[in-house]
């Protein structure tokens, strides 16, 4: 039972001692990123979400993402409503929009909502600079935080290491 509440906290000690790559933490905070600027209740938002489990990438870090990004999208909706709408006034993609509407489940992936095709490009325009940033810093302080959570025994009773001893020496 008392592991449930250290679960968020084993994964954020997981993430900085190393356990993935910087190139995994970084995939996966991007993918959060998209996540989090697209509108909720669509399958463009169910389909980057499949991605985000499906794909090799860091989970925690994603998921950290979405939450934070999809707290900020709210205050960016009137932005994305007149990308969106710029977007969808094209005279030459409407041919695209009508296939994609007039399609099985078409309605239901939301690119006729102004907000939802904003924010989704939006949140793909942020992915590479979110990635690099992500990377760098990753790649930079990962270690350091290594080596700095090791020193506790709480960080090793989060990432298993005292449980491991235990069973092993039994």
């Amino acid at each position: 039972m008392f592991s449930v509440f250290l679960w968020p906290l084993r994964q954020i000690v997981a993430v900085l001692t190393g356990h993935d790559s910087p190139r995994q933490v970084a995939a996966g905070f991007a993918l959060g990123v998209v996540l989090g600027m697209t509108p909720k209740g669509n399958f463009l938002a169910i389909t980057v979400g499949i991605l985000l489990c499906a794909l090799q990438v860091n989970r925690t870090a994603g998921i950290a993402a979405a939450v934070i990004f999809s707290w900020l999208s709210g205050y960016f909706d009137g932005i994305s409503h007149r990308l969106g709408e710029r977007i969808l006034e094209m005279p030459a993609l409407q041919n695209f929009y009508a296939t994609i509407y007039e399609a099985p489940f078409g309605p239901l992936w939301g690119f006729n909502n102004t907000v939802v095709l904003g924010s989704m490009l939006m949140g793909i325009w942020l992915t590479l600079p979110c990635y690099l940033i992500v990377k760098a810093l990753v790649a930079k302080y990962q270690p350091i935080a290594l080596a700095w959570i090791s020193k506790y025994r709480l960080a090793r009773v989060l990432l298993g290491a005292d449980l491991t001893a235990r069973f092993s020496m039994e």
